[in-house]
Order: structure tokens, then C-alpha cells, then sequence
């Protein structure tokens, strides 16, 4: 942390009052199971859950204090009125006391993997302990304070993504992350059902520009279409939008800029495009494994939505893709199927669009099996299953003669059944 880790310090910047003598503390914890002596246990507090019923178990853990809504006598505690504003203060804290560079990342598709290849390439140019990355997809309001709370003062560099659902959270985000550089990855179909429609994605997407800090730069790939908001969302600031072909050219324009306000002379446009088309390998992103039994599998149960299945299935057309794997494993032909989870928060026309991807994937794989589907289409080659029943059907297609691709929305939990079968 950027800040003294003591309970005096965390009353006054989370707008808290402390109850317990001024400690040192080690870390702040939030899962109270993880609690270790002289930790801070965070109940965090949801619609659901209410992480105030593990206090004792924190305290029987070791935990030093606890932040709490309720009054705890003869314990030591900081008392406050919401555990979730305690968070986003203390957070709001770090941001103001870091002094380093903050990219912030958003989109439809590929926030992950753009994070992973820029802060890569950082790493490469100016050294791992310089640079700070928020962890795998950690993009909603949680994550990103969790995120923050993570820098320390040999970060020069702080790389982090930020997510929305629903109106408003990409500017409640911006407001909280400051940015001094802002990526849009794409525009696309995702979140539909909080957003409305493709508008609605753009103009709540487009929020990143808006809060990005003045005289800062703003980098998207954005349609023609929506370009007008984002030139409205970025005045006073320095900004490059186009409809990239690919997010590594996007990537590449973001890294030419920051090279020059790094001092990197000697990195041709070429050398950074060769190096962003190294794969990130981040987990359940186009990972190629192989099946106890032989079958080839590529994992890409990160999430789903209509875009990232047509990215996918654009990827697995390239008849270069597998060709190194199969020359290793010495595997010579392959009938290509496809594990299809269901895409959450498509809103009013998610029927329409599952129909439209299963007929894109019954052309591209000789066997599609639609998990919990909401979507019918009538064809020889596209089969609706439960989950009760996949286990029996994917063995069908588990030898070495099968490539088997995984993908559906977080809600399908496609990591497990991958889990079972590697």
C-alpha cells in the first residue's frame, strides 16, 4: 500500500471511527477464511451475502481488527457506515497518493488480453517490479478497489481493466480509477440486457473518455457510427480513434505513444506489432490442451457473447493455428465439435442472436451441442442437450480424432467440465 498500514490511518481515510488502539496491520482481508495474525478483516456487504456473520471466525483467526456497520464491544474495530464506501475511500486513497502512470481498459471484448499484452510488452521494456496489473478479470467495482489497494511505491505503472453490466458503472469506475491513458477495445454485443442496445453499450463504453484525466490520451476502436461520442467525452485531451482491424494495431498505436513518454527510441512500429501477436496466455482464452484420451481441446470458457464466438470462430478458420500442435502430437485428422454454453444478458434478442451463432458454428464444426440453449434450430448437425446429459455425449468425442471447442457465458461454469476431462 502507498499509505501507513495502521488503524489510525484507515479510520481517517475510509471516513471510519476506530475503536481499538492505533496497530500495524499486514494486510486486509476480505474472505474471512484467509484471515492471517495481525491481518484487517473487510466484511463486504451485497444484496445476498453479508460477510459481518464471519467476524468471529476472523477474530479466531488472528485478525487484529475489524471493519464493521455494527457496534462490537470489547473487540477492536473501525466503525463505519457502510463497509462498501469504507472500500471505495480507501481505494480512492491509493489512486490519489500514486504518482505513477494509470492505463485503464474497457470494451466489449478483449479488456483481459489487452491488459496482459500491454503490461507484457511494459515489463519487457522497463522491468516487472515497475509495473502493476490487476489480476485476471478483476473489472467490476470490487475488483478494481481490490486492485488498487495492491500498488506499492515501486510501481511505475499501473495497468488495470474496467467492466459494466449495467448504466452508469463505467463512469462510477473512471471516477475512481483516473486515468491517465484510456483504451476501448471494441463496441459489441455484450450486456445487452442492462444496456438496451448497441447505442447503449457505446455511449456507457465511451465513458472511459470522459474521466480520463486532462491532457491525458484517449485510444478506442470505435466505429464510425459512434465516433461522435467519443470526440464529445474527450475534449481537452489527446486521442486516436479508428475502427482498428485488430486489437493489436489498436495496441500498437497505444505503445508508440507511451514509448515516447518512456524514452523507448530504438522500438520500431514492426517490433512492437511482432511483439503483441505473441500470445497472452491468460486462462479459458484460446488455450490448446489435450484430453486425457487423446482429443485436442481449446478452452475459451473465459465468458461469451456474439462477438467474442465470431472472434473465436474467425481464429479457428486459420489453418495455421493448429499446425505445430498437430505436428508435435502427430495427429493427422480431426472432426472438429463444439461445446456451446448459453450467452447471459442479451436482453430482448437473445434468441435471435444464439440462433445466429449456432448456424454460424454448424458451418464451421461437424458437431455442435448447445448446452441449456434458449435458442431451436433445425439441423442435422446441431444437438440441444442439458447439463445432466453432456458428460455421455462428450464422451463421444474425447479420442484423438476430435478437436472439442469450449465456450459459453461465466454462468455455464465451462472451466469444470474442462477440469474433468484433461
Amino acid at each position: 500500500m502507498l499509505f501507513k498500514k495502521t488503524t489510525e490511518n484507515l479510520a481517517k481515510f475510509g471516513n471510519g471511527k476506530a475503536f481499538c488502539d492505533d496497530y500495524e496491520f499486514n494486510e486486509i482481508i476480505f474472505n474471512s477464511k484467509d484471515v492471517k495474525p495481525g491481518d484487517i478483516f473487510l466484511p463486504l456487504k451485497g444484496e445476498v451475502h453479508d460477510g459481518h456473520k464471519f467476524i468471529s471466525e476472523a477474530f479466531n483467526l488472528g485478525a487484529i481488527c475489524v471493519i464493521s456497520e455494527n457496534h462490537l464491544p470489547n473487540q477492536n474495530y473501525i466503525h463505519v457506515e457502510d463497509t462498501n464506501i469504507f472500500l471505495k475511500n480507501i481505494a480512492k486513497k491509493q489512486r490519489e497518493l500514486f504518482k505513477g502512470f494509470v492505463i485503464g481498459i474497457t470494451g466489449s471484448n478483449g479488456k483481459t488480453t489487452a491488459k496482459e499484452k500491454l503490461a507484457n510488452y511494459l515489463e519487457d521494456k522497463i522491468g516487472k517490479t515497475k509495473i502493476f496489473k490487476s489480476y485476471g478479470n478483476y473489472n467490476n467495482f470490487y475488483g478494481l478497489c481490490f486492485s488498487l489497494l495492491k500498488l506499492n511505491s515501486d510501481h511505475e505503472i499501473g495497468c488495470f481493466e474496467i467492466g459494466t453490466s449495467q448504466k452508469g458503472e463505467i463512469s462510477n469506475l473512471s471516477q475512481i480509477l483516473k486515468m491517465n491513458l484510456s483504451i476501448l477495445t471494441n463496441i459489441g454485443e455484450a450486456h445487452l440486457e442492462g444496456l438496451s442496445s448497441l447505442e447503449g453499450v457505446a455511449k456507457e463504453k465511451t465513458d472511459i473518455f470522459k474521466y480520463t484525466l486532462n491532457n491525458g490520451y484517449c485510444f478506442g476502436s470505435i466505429p464510425k457510427v459512434f465516433l461522435y461520442l467519443a470526440e464529445e467525452k474527450s475534449l481537452g485531451k489527446n486521442k486516436n480513434f479508428y475502427d482498428f482491424k485488430s486489437s493489436e494495431d489498436l495496441l500498437t498505436r497505444v505503445l508508440l505513444t507511451m514509448n515516447k513518454n518512456l524514452s523507448i527510441t530504438d522500438e520500431s512500429e514492426e517490433d512492437i506489432n511482432n511483439f503483441l501477436n505473441k500470445d497472452a496466455i491468460v486462462p479459458g482464452r484460446f488455450e490448446i490442451k489435450k484430453t486425457k484420451s487423446g482429443a485436442i481441446i481449446i478452452d475459451d470458457s473465459y465468458n461469451a457473447n456474439p462477438d467474442s464466438f465470431r472472434y473465436a470462430f474467425k481464429k479457428l478458420k486459420n489453418p495455421n493455428l493448429l499446425k505445430d500442435f498437430i505436428r508435435i502430437n502427430n495427429i493427422e485428422k480431426y472432426k472438429k465439435v463444439c461445446i456451446m454454453g448459453k450467452m447471459e444478458e442479451l436482453g430482448k434478442n437473445s434468441e435471435k442472436l444464439h440462433e445466429s451463432i449456432l448456424k454460424e458454428a454448424s458451418s464451421l464444426f461437424d458437431m455442435v451441442l448447445a448446452l441449456d440453449f434458449l435458442a431451436k434450430l433445425d439441423s442435422p448437425n446441431i444437438k440441444f442437450i442439458k447439463r445432466n446429459e453432456l458428460n455421455e455425449e462428450l464422451n463421444k468425442y474425447l479420442s484423438e480424432s476430435f478437436l472439442v471447442f469450449f465456450k459459453g457465458s461465466r454462468s455455464v461454469k465451462m472451466e469444470e467440465i474442462i477440469k474433468t476431462i484433461i
